[in-house]
């Protein structure tokens, strides 16, 4: 694994720490651990509990191959969300680095659409095992490209093995056969309610992978998180579909480009309003 620059910050009003990130600017010239912003932390992540005093983000690790943003008229990371600023932050880790995600773009369309040839099978029993296995893939995928763009985000350049190795794998099933629970019924409900519990459990498994949490402390986390700058992130939501359709319209082709780009805009939004965490300096230890 290679390594790249992580981003500048300050201002973190989500913070699960409570952490005073004006005291930070991910340079590793000063470290967290000042005092919180007062807003209701993330469960089980409250006052007095580990903070980012502890780490210092100068590590080597975390490189300079990337600019840190705020620097050569990138954004900055201030707690709130710029959508078009997300959406070429994602466009430029995916420049810097698009062999990787190319390849697990390429691997999921081919991972779905095997198991979803077999779930379209006249047997039943092999539809039905054909039903478990797009099910399953599409468990693995997400949980994979999450970590995958949290490593990016963080300055971390993965490699594709670096999308595979999982952990949490449990809770991170858990919390999706809820949040999709949960958004059917809110499609039940006249529609629109189903687009509104999507959206603000949007981040329940980038939760899970990031910072260990279980389902539940997850759902709220997310919850959280984006009634912060909810219509910066509608904004982007919006945005991200808008590239999605373009790459579809460019022949499949351009989804190879399209799904990573949305992908690492959403987690560099995410990285904005939540701000650092231990995942990448952890996972990057054991690899």
């Amino acid at each position: 694994m290679t390594t790249g620059g992580t981003p500048s910050g300050g201002g973190y009003p989500n913070d699960p720490y409570g952490s005073d990130a004006g005291q930070q600017n991910w340079d590793g010239q000063q470290q967290y651990g000042g005092q919180g912003f007062g807003q209701e932390p993330y469960p089980d992540q409250g006052h007095g509990q580990q903070g980012y005093g502890q780490q210092s983000y100068g590590d080597p690790a975390y490189g300079s191959a990337y600019p840190s943003p705020g620097q050569g008229g990138g954004p900055s990371m201030t707690g709130k969300v710029s959508a078009t600023d997300a959406i070429s932050a994602g466009w430029q880790m995916f420049k810097n680095n698009p062999l990787p995600w190319v390849l697990i773009a390429l691997a999921m369309f081919v991972a779905n659409g095997i198991a979803s040839s077999i779930s379209n099978s006249q047997s039943m029993s092999v539809a039905f095992v054909g039903t478990i296995l797009t099910v399953a893939v599409s468990f693995l995928f997400q949980a994979f490209v999450i970590r995958g763009a949290l490593l990016e985000v963080d300055g971390h350049k993965p490699e594709i093995g670096d999308f595979f190795k999982l952990h949490n794998f449990g809770a991170f099933v858990i919390a999706a056969i809820l949040v999709g629970l949960a958004t059917t019924v809110g499609f039940i409900l006249l529609i629109i309610p189903g687009f509104v519990v999507a959206f603000f459990l949007y981040w329940t498994l980038h939760f899970v992978v990031d910072r260990n949490m279980t389902a539940i402390d997850a759902m709220k986390s997310s919850v959280n998180a984006i009634k912060s700058d909810a219509g910066n992130l509608l904004a982007l939501a919006l945005l991200n579909i808008l590239v999605v359709v373009v790459g579809f319209l460019a022949l499949f082709v351009g989804l190879l480009v399209a799904v990573p780009v949305v992908t690492l805009a959403s987690v560099y939004a995410y990285r904005t309003i939540t701000g650092p965490s231990d995942f990448s300096r952890t996972a990057t230890s054991t690899v």
